[in-house]
């Protein structure tokens, strides 16, 4: 029998995975956070498979949904073998200085992750992204911050 509770959804989520606060960088963009993300990824850990995840965004939604594109989905999705995955949201500040907050889709995304034992996280920090790969189990050697 199925149990209405299991049906429902939080109208306003909260995240049951990792989600950190703003840095106060707001010189910063969440598209040069993430190419950092990316530039640091190919230098020390060149084996992992990284890429960018379609989401909604502006697209048609009728055609998206035929393409089977959700809104939520994080920016970018991790591979190595052995079956681990993750799944990272980045965050920067809007041109008024405000910084990026996650939306309800995406924080179900992540939770709906967390459900499936698929580690995810959402970062300002390019560098913290990359730490808590590591220490996901990812292969990535240590990157010292030159400042």
């Amino acid at each position: 029998m199925i149990q209405l509770g299991d049906l429902e959804t939080d109208l306003y989520p909260t995240p049951q995975f990792p989600n950190e606060p703003p840095d106060q960088r707001k010189d910063w963009p969440e598209l040069n956070r993430q190419a950092t993300f990316l530039r640091l990824i190919r230098m020390a850990a060149p084996r992992l498979l990284v890429f960018a995840n379609a989401n909604a965004g502006k697209r048609n939604p009728r055609q998206a949904k035929s393409e089977g594109i959700r809104a939520g989905v994080f920016d970018l999705t991790v591979l190595w073998t052995e079956r681990r995955c993750a799944y990272i949201e980045f965050k920067g500040y809007t041109k008024a200085g405000r910084p990026g907050k996650l939306s309800d889709n995406q924080i179900r995304f992540g939770n709906r992750l967390v459900e499936l034992g698929i580690p995810c996280a959402s970062f300002f920090s390019p560098i913290n992204a990359v730490n808590w790969l590591r220490d996901q189990g990812f292969p990535i050697a240590e990157i010292r911050d030159a400042a």
